[in-house]
């Protein structure tokens, strides 16, 4: 039978593992495992080593309860941690805007309604912008039913350099700052996918969507842009 006495917190742990924790030294303690059946202090402590744990306070009743997490937590947890970084613009109407591309196109938020597009930010300077430009025309060809807007802060003739030179297929919107800054956008390169209403439903850094450690490709580009999630 396990041993579930409930001793003094001071008594148990560390002072400084205390006060990291929030937990007064009268509190009395008790430890539960990943199950939630109750375990001494020795099982919990040698277990805690490998396993994370939640806690639960009691107030009223001066008591604390260490619990270990369970596999299925854990697998939460770490999925969670793999998912991109939603900039706050997500879930929100795309902002306003009515400009003309570097080939001279009217384009504004009311024309690109009705169909999801894909919003890219960038300018010429950014070596992880020039780094993705051929996977965004990659996905563009194979996608061409999905508009592609690219917003840069440079000034027209940088703009239309950096798009002639890196063969850019799909439109591009000079002169943009205000547009990026009302758009939340402060890292570059920064993706936007825009629904059929004008709502971002996805808005992440490139960096976040890329495998880890390199840089954006293709098949990472189309399971973040097609995914429902």
């Amino acid at each position: 039978m396990a041993d579930t006495r409930s001793d003094l917190a001071k008594d148990l742990l560390p002072k400084p593992f205390l006060d990291q924790l929030g937990i007064p030294g009268d509190y009395r303690t008790s430890f539960k495992d990943e199950a939630g059946n109750p375990i001494s202090y020795e099982r919990f402590q040698a277990a805690m080593a490998k396993r994370p744990f939640d806690l639960e306070k009691d107030t009223t009743g001066h008591r604390v309860t260490f619990k270990l997490e369970n596999d299925a937590k854990i697998a939460r947890q770490a999925a969670a941690k793999t998912k991109p970084k939603a900039l706050a613009i997500q879930d929100h109407p795309f902002p306003t805007f009515h400009a003309t591309t570097l080939d001279g196109a009217p384009v504004s938020t009311a024309a690109l309604r009705g169909k999801p597009f894909l919003a890219s930010f960038f300018f010429a300077q950014c070596g992880p912008c020039i780094a993705e430009t051929p996977v965004l025309s990659a996905f563009h060809q194979a996608h061409p039913d999905m508009a592609v807007v690219a917003f840069t802060f440079d000034d027209p003739a940088t703009a239309r350099d950096f798009a002639i030179t890196r063969k850019l297929n799909w439109a591009v919107v000079a002169d943009q700052a205000e547009l990026a800054d009302r758009a939340g956008v402060k890292v570059y390169p920064t993706l936007m996918l825009v629904d059929e209403k004008g709502v971002v439903r996805k808005a992440v850094h490139t960096d976040d969507i890329a495998p880890a450690g390199k840089p954006l490709d293709l098949p990472s580009l189309s399971a973040w842009a097609l995914s429902t999630h």
